[in-house]
């Protein structure tokens, strides 16, 4: 990437360590980096998704460098994102001058006003039109100097507004050369979502039931024992859907397993009543009659736990029942007063991984008291589009839609009707963003779903 270095001396002194602009930044990659509204602040009118991090790389990677010695300098390289007003078709670009840092500018950072101003034609930060009062209609219009209001200036992060008559543009650049963090405010490192995901999961929410494993808000975080090797991955069978894999390695104890949470277990007791003891997970298995052990404990008391155990049926997805009414042979008999708040699932309970070769199972839609998923109906034949989806939901089936049930991840449920058609058009706008599983019953047999509400 080509630099342009803008040459005038100013000094800059009131800096702390901390909190200083002295260094190189980039627009923060992440959804709402950039955005337009009535009020400082308000991005209502327009902000940046996270896919424009991908399709506008070109301005994403725009450098912005306030030197030491108290120039400015813009590094654009051959391409930024070039509007209308510049010639452009608001697409990637050459860079137009004088907004393409061919001019010498100069910046300077009052701490007493929490402002920055760069003094210079062309010199900008963000996009090159704002400018304080108004938006650029011409390049030619640029003006000598701008002055942004610094809303927040972090180690890592800088926040900036600027009043346009009318309207406040906002700017979120991110330090370069920060190391990145689980708090920084940034999508970064193996992250999925801003400080969420991947390796980080300073700000997920605690696991509990039901489990369907989808989205990026949840600590999905599961834990290994006796030998088993375990992920989060894409149901081989259906690509749009995401479960546990669960390797039970030629290693393996008889009673390698996996629990379904880390060692803090779920974020509430299981609700367990005198008449339901009921668990169901769906499982997949590529043998038919192995045991599959269902184990829930006490956190805080690993004596206090209960274990059930059934066989497969099928080689492939089912869904199983584990009934904690009637405990595994010699293990203790369920008391109500233990507070269970984790589980523990072990495949081929009993047989070593030595015996039973390296073998894949699969596991997903855990919920207490009935099936979170049934599979008795073609998924082929319903649609439910678009998917994520913001206002409209179509769900729509080569046959008539009996009775449609939308629920939240905690399985409540938020939204029914009747059927009677084979198309249904639903307004979820009001429903809050996240993921929610859909009900319907076709011809007398249940289609699960799943949509995302963004």
């Amino acid at each position: 990437m080509k630099k342009i270095t803008l040459f005038i001396l100013v000094i800059v002194f009131g800096f702390s360590n901390a909190q200083t602009l002295e260094g190189t930044w980039k627009m923060s990659p992440q959804a709402g980096a950039f955005g337009v509204g009535p009020n400082q602040g308000d991005t209502s009118w327009f902000a940046n998704s996270l896919a424009d991090v991908t399709t506008r790389a070109c301005f994403f990677d725009d450098e912005y460098v306030f030197n030491a010695n108290g120039t400015f300098t813009t590094v654009l390289g051959s391409q930024s994102w070039i509007e209308g007003w510049q010639g452009g078709t608001d697409t990637c670009g050459t860079p137009v001058a004088p907004h393409n840092g061919s001019n010498a500018a100069t910046w300077t950072h009052n701490t007493t006003n929490g402002t920055v101003t760069l003094n210079g034609v062309g010199a900008f930060l963000g996009l090159a039109k704002a400018y304080n009062g108004g938006e650029l209609s011409s390049p030619g219009a640029a003006p000598a100097s701008i002055t942004y209001t610094i809303t927040s200036l972090t180690s890592n992060l800088l926040t900036l507004d600027i009043f346009i008559g009318g309207g406040w543009w906002r700017f979120v650049l991110a330090k370069q050369g920060v190391a990145p963090t689980c708090t920084d405010g940034i999508q970064n490192g193996t992250e999925t979502g801003v400080d969420c995901g991947g390796t980080c999961t300073a700000c997920l929410t605690q696991i509990n039931l039901p489990i369907n494993f989808e989205g990026n808000t949840i600590n999905y975080t599961v834990t290994d024992f006796g030998g088993n090797a375990s992920s989060k991955v894409a149901d081989p069978l259906n690509a749009s859907n995401t479960v546990i894999k669960t390797i039970k390695t030629t290693g393996a104890e008889l009673w390698a397993g996996t629990t379904m949470s880390t060692p803090s277990g779920f974020s509430s007791v299981i609700p367990f009543t005198l008449t339901n003891r009921k668990v169901y997970v769906r499982v997949y298995s590529p043998d038919v009659g192995i045991p599959v052990r269902l184990k829930v404990e006490e956190t805080s008391n690993a004596t206090h736990s209960c274990e059930t155990q059934t066989n497969t049926t099928v080689v492939g997805w089912q869904t199983m029942e584990f009934d904690f009414n009637n405990q595994a042979s010699g293990t203790a008999a369920f008391n109500q007063s233990y507070q269970f708040n984790m589980m523990s699932i072990f495949f081929n309970f009993g047989t070593t991984g030595a015996i039973a070769g390296e073998k894949i199972y699969y596991f997903d839609d855990v919920n207490y008291a009935s099936p979170l998923s049934i599979a008795s109906f073609d998924p082929s034949k319903i649609n439910v589009y678009p998917n994520p989806v913001s206002s409209i939901l179509t769900i729509e089936s080569v046959d008539v839609i009996d009775s449609i049930n939308i629920f939240n991840t905690l399985g409540q449920e938020v939204m029914n009707f009747d059927g009677n058609e084979a198309k249904k058009e639903i307004n979820v706008s009001n429903l809050s963003n996240g993921i929610y599983i859909v009900k319907a019953v076709i011809s007398g047999k249940i289609s699960i779903s799943k949509f995302i509400k963004e």
